[in-house]
């Protein structure tokens, strides 16, 4: 179970229209868009982050992906 997340300025590269907020849960990080819903692995969305998303994933000391 994912808590609540923090909005990010990414945009979704499936719908191109909602943002991305990541979503955090015992070491493991999502981004999920705020308008299709749909979940992305930190290394899917990798070559898109912008400097506000970096400094947000900055915080933690490792990214768990699966």
């Amino acid at each position: 179970m994912f808590t609540s997340g923090t909005t990010t300025t990414m945009i979704c590269p499936q719908c191109d229209d909602g943002q991305l907020t990541i979503m955090r849960s015992c070491g493991r990080v999502r981004m999920e868009c705020g308008q299709c819903h749909r979940q992305f692995q930190i290394h899917e969305v990798a070559h898109r982050l912008d400097a506000q998303t970096e400094a947000i994933l900055e915080r933690w000391n490792s990214i768990i992906y699966d």
